[in-house]
């Protein structure tokens, strides 16, 4: 019996010995936490010593902290035989159950479910993989997630895996290469039931100063401005609204550029084809003034068909505004002048529609007839009057007054109604020429009645020329004296003798009654006798109204 004691001893004291042997690095053992501190956990795994392990090693995303009794599963890590110590860890335990998994679905391109835990300043963000922790790249947050780890702590999302590597334990994840093949699988299932041609319900969800971006069932497609109607249009009607229902037609699909290009015009013929045999050049129709711009107006014959009205061809006036003729929404007959089906343009006039103005204005505004009418404009050679609607005369400054008139705006103004009496009317070349002097008393009988050759006068100078000074005789009579009538001597310029508002004296050299001229001298002033009455004839030297008017420089005489 003593014997098969020792034996037993010595079995019992080799098995004791050998059981730490037993184990081998790698090994997932399941243990009993016996005691943590501040650095170790130690841990019975059944055999002759505890196990240790290091808090560093504990499972990343433990939720609570760990306690004795606690039972936890553990990897072997390291085995020191000489002091018959096992080092283990939980977290490395952790990765070798869940590793095989995440490489099955890293290698079929799988996705994996994980919450924000954390983040990696100036880096990223930790990420709870089911107790596995992985790095997601703050670029590979994806758009529909917040920045602010205050607001991704706890959040949990779906993840694609971009780096496994068991070696290294290098685990790298995206939420964003997520979103992005998500979002590649359904524009394939969307394009896969698409086709060109196809007629469609859709929602408008944004408009855009190009188009219209419509919902066609998960997917927003693109209806261009050019596809919104047959007419060309700058933007998207007015019309149109968020959330509007509305039908639309697939006119293209690409699927590499994730585009579907729609149109609503093509729902509906084109209006344009055949335009030319509905609207002939020389026919009156009836249609909508729809837009005013500087240039003329837009007037719709038919939905989708619009023909402009040229300002020159709004009325028989002369308008600088179209706004003065038309108004929108107004309707209004008018002619076609063009058709133009390839450019897809007709050109229109409403003045046509109506009848002309002029076809009878020698009738009603006759030679010698006093008319009344409004200024309307002033240029620099005189005034417009209208007369009646599409009937404009010439005021020239010359006919305004017998008096010298130094710009149109010193006898009339824009809006002024005035009486004057027709002068020149043709309606063949659609002038009318007025006169207010007409109605007045002419000046020049009057002054014939007190003055005549060979009179001394005496008056201010009111202008200097070239070639003279006008000098100021009476209220409305102004003679010249020429340059060579200024001085016995040769002088360059009348300013070397003469300044305006200088009172001069003069003899009267010559009178023109028909063009009402007369001819002055500073050069012989003495008495002479009284000669006959001598009236220049026109042509002989004298100079005429227009050539004073307008500054002509007149011959020496």
């Amino acid at each position: 019996m003593a014997d098969n004691s020792k034996v037993e001893s010595k079995m019992e004291e080799f098995l004791t010995e050998r059981d730490v042997q037993m184990y081998s690095r790698g090994d997932v053992l399941r243990g009993r936490v016996l005691q943590a501190t501040e650095t170790v956990v130690l841990v019975d795994i059944g055999y002759k010593s505890e196990a240790q392990m290091r808090r560093t090693e504990l499972a990343p995303f433990r939720h609570q902290e760990i306690q004795p009794s606690e039972e936890i599963e553990v990897l072997v890590t390291y085995i020191d035989e000489e002091e018959g110590t096992v080092y283990v860890s939980e977290k490395q335990a952790l990765y070798e159950k869940r590793i095989g998994e995440l490489e099955r679905t890293y290698r079929n391109g799988g996705y994996v479910r994980g919450v924000i835990e954390g983040v990696v300043k100036d880096a990223g963000y930790h990420v709870n993989l089911n107790g596995i922790r992985a790095f997601l790249p703050g670029s590979h947050l994806g758009n529909d997630l917040p920045a602010d780890i205050n607001k991704l702590r706890g959040r949990e999302a779906m993840f694609a895996i971009l780096e496994l590597d068991r070696r290294e334990k290098n685990l790298v994840v995206s939420h964003k290469k997520y979103l992005q093949n998500q979002e590649e699988k359904r524009l394939d299932e969307v394009f896969s039931r698409l086709q060109v041609g196809q007629v469609l319900d859709g929602e408008i969800k944004s408009i855009v100063e190009f188009g219209l971006f419509v919902d066609v069932g998960g997917f927003e497609g693109l209806v261009h401005r050019s596809e919104i109607s047959w007419k060309d249009l700058p933007a998207p009607p007015s019309a149109y609204k968020v959330g509007d229902k509305l039908q639309v037609k697939v006119i293209d699909l690409d699927r590499s550029r994730a585009r579907i290009s729609l149109s609503i015009k093509r729902l509906r013929p084109d209006p344009w084809v055949g335009i030319c045999q509905r609207y002939p050049s020389g026919q009156v129709f009836t249609g909508e003034i729809v837009g005013i711009t500087d240039f003329g107006a837009f007037v719709r014959l038919e939905p989708d068909v619009e023909g402009l009205v040229h300002i020159s061809e709004l009325s028989w006036g002369y308008p600088e505004d179209p706004r003065e003729v038309v108004k929108e929404g107004q309707a209004v007959q008018v002619v076609v002048l063009d058709c133009d089906e390839g450019n897809r343009r007709i050109s229109l006039s409403m003045r046509r529609a109506q009848p002309d103005p002029w076809a009878d204005v020698e009738t009603r505004y006759p030679e010698g007839a006093v008319v009344q009418g409004v200024v309307t404009k002033l240029t620099d050679f005189g005034a417009f009057v209208q007369l009646d609607d599409g009937v404009e005369a010439l005021l020239h400054i010359s006919e305004m007054s017998w008096e010298h008139v130094a710009k149109p705006g010193d006898v009339v103004q824009p809006g002024d109604e005035i009486s004057a009496k027709v002068i020149k009317s043709d309606g063949s070349k659609r002038k009318i020429r007025l006169s207010l002097r007409e109605l007045q008393e002419d000046p020049w009988h009057k002054f014939l009645e007190n003055f005549s050759l060979g009179s001394l006068v005496e008056g201010p100078v009111t202008e200097i020329k070239d070639f003279g000074a006008f000098v100021k005789l009476t209220d409305e009579v102004e003679g010249l004296i020429h340059i060579s009538e200024m001085t016995e001597e040769r002088i360059a310029t009348p300013a070397d003798v003469l300044q305006v508002g200088q009172i001069v004296k003069a003899r009267i050299i010559g009178i023109n009654e028909e063009k009402h001229q007369v001819r002055l001298s500073m050069r012989n002033l003495e008495p002479q006798p009284r000669p006959e009455r001598v009236l220049e004839e026109s042509g002989s030297g004298g100079f005429t109204m227009r050539e004073y008017l307008k500054g002509k420089e007149i011959p020496s005489g």
